[in-house]
């Protein structure tokens, strides 16, 4: 590992005027092109942080399920961020957030324009991650750590877009200023549902994944069934294998065709639409006798009516500070047996698609609209704006040509789903494989 030494100009601010330091991670030395001017000051990382006014400096967190398009948002704020503030990254969210004050500075990583640079385009969050609600594990922590900083950034789904919401309800005075971010794309503001960072990312990777593996149970007239992210909310899983996809004629040929070819050998079952294993398996009978394959897409949180009342208790399962279950995969599992039960199939393959999808290289989409989401959260910064604001592109915007709204940071919900805000309907859901 690269020890923490900041290398500038002898100058003030100096950290806007670094030509040298490590990485995120400290596993590689940034350097600024050009030559370097000889005039130079180095500085360890106690030295800098001793030099900081943490009444000009803010602390951010990036919680939750990590995704594309965080890393383009925090390079934006930092290099739009008045060169009089300083921009401070908590380690590991709310697990940074909780420790004893004493130890918080060792939470923080210092973002220069020099970092900032290096964050644009990489995949997930650079300050890594963690599902810990601060101000239910540790308030008096939590507490302690925020107060001495003028203001508070972050990223996250419905969980941790709500702990900022909480945050900025318990410093009025400061600046809050906060986005969605989640490969779910569930997020709500105010009963207004918001695009997501990172869905349009994940939604290309599975849809390429999924396709090729319909194509490989065409190929070898198999059974397959793929397991997605998706626990409350179908709306990714079914956006990643629908039949008749929005995205469709900016595909490539290739993918074009699969589509076309092989749309009638797939079934999509989303939790919003729950069904029986019996009818389960009498579809996938059907479709493979029809069409000599059949290609199961299933969200994790998907529950069969027949299932329903042995469904596991919260008691049973791991549960976060959240309230969601920590570990849920594992209903392929049920519906591979229904199907070799019920429909008399003997070999049925599985496949899990999950996490690929979090760490995939951002689309340009994500790109800009991190970009523009974190100009626009460092402007209110820059300005003093006090209390509580999202910035976000609500459904139907289009990031690429325009920019994103500020809103009050209240009543954020995950219930942009695939039944309850006007998006989808019965009819559309069934013509692109939806079974219930």
């Amino acid at each position: 590992m690269l020890d923490e030494i900041y290398i500038g100009k002898n100058s003030e601010p100096f950290l806007r005027n670094l030509v040298q330091r490590p990485n995120a991670n400290l596993k590689r030395l940034i350097k600024k092109e050009g030559s370097l001017d000889k005039n130079l000051t180095t500085k360890s990382r106690a030295e800098v942080f001793a030099s900081l006014d943490k009444s000009a400096c803010g602390i951010g967190l990036t919680g939750g399920g990590d995704c594309a398009g965080i890393a383009d948002l925090l390079s934006s704020l930092g290099l739009n961020l008045d060169p009089k503030l300083t921009m401070l990254g908590i380690k590991n969210a709310g697990a940074g957030l909780i420790v004893d004050p004493k130890d918080f500075e060792n939470q923080l990583i210092i973002v220069d324009t020099l970092l900032a640079e290096d964050f644009k385009g990489q995949s997930s969050t650079p300050l890594r991650s963690a599902r810990v609600n601060a101000l239910k594990e540790n308030p008096e922590n939590t507490k302690a750590n925020i107060s001495p900083y003028k203001f508070v950034y972050g990223t996250g789904g419905d969980d941790h877009l709500g702990l900022l919401s909480e945050i900025a309800k318990t410093f009025p005075q400061k600046t809050v200023v906060g986005t969605f971010k989640s490969i779910d794309g569930d997020g709500c503001i105010n009963g207004k549902p918001a695009q997501m960072l990172g869905f349009k990312t994940a939604m290309k990777k599975y849809q390429e994944d999924f396709w090729a593996i319909v194509q490989n149970a065409y190929t070898h007239n198999q059974t397959h069934v793929v397991e997605f992210f998706g626990r409350k909310s179908g709306k990714l899983p079914f956006e990643s294998t629908r039949k008749f996809p929005n995205n469709f004629e900016n595909l490539q040929r290739e993918e074009k065709r699969k589509i076309e070819e092989f749309r009638d050998g797939i079934i999509i079952l989303v939790p919003e639409k729950p069904t029986s294993l019996k009818k389960i398996a009498e579809e996938v009978k059907k479709i493979k006798d029809r069409e000599g394959f059949c290609v199961v897409a299933v969200a994790e949180g998907f529950v069969p009516t027949d299932l329903e009342e042995n469904a596991q208790t919260s008691e049973k399962q791991n549960i976060d500070s959240f309230g969601n279950i920590a570990n849920l995969s594992g209903i392929r599992h049920v519906i591979i047996s229904a199907i070799q039960k019920f429909a008399g199939i003997k070999k049925v393959n599985e496949l899990l698609e999950n996490y690929t999808a979090r760490g995939a290289t951002p689309t340009k989409y994500d790109n800009v609209m991190g970009e523009k989401i974190g100009k626009q959260m460092a402007k209110l910064i820059n300005e003093g704006t006090t209390g509580g604001h999202a910035v976000v592109y609500f459904e139907g915007a289009d990031a690429e040509k325009e920019e994103p709204q500020i809103v009050p940071l209240t009543n954020v919900s995950n219930e942009n789903t695939l039944k309850n805000t006007g998006l989808y309907n019965d009819k559309m859901l069934r013509e692109n494989g939806v079974f219930w």
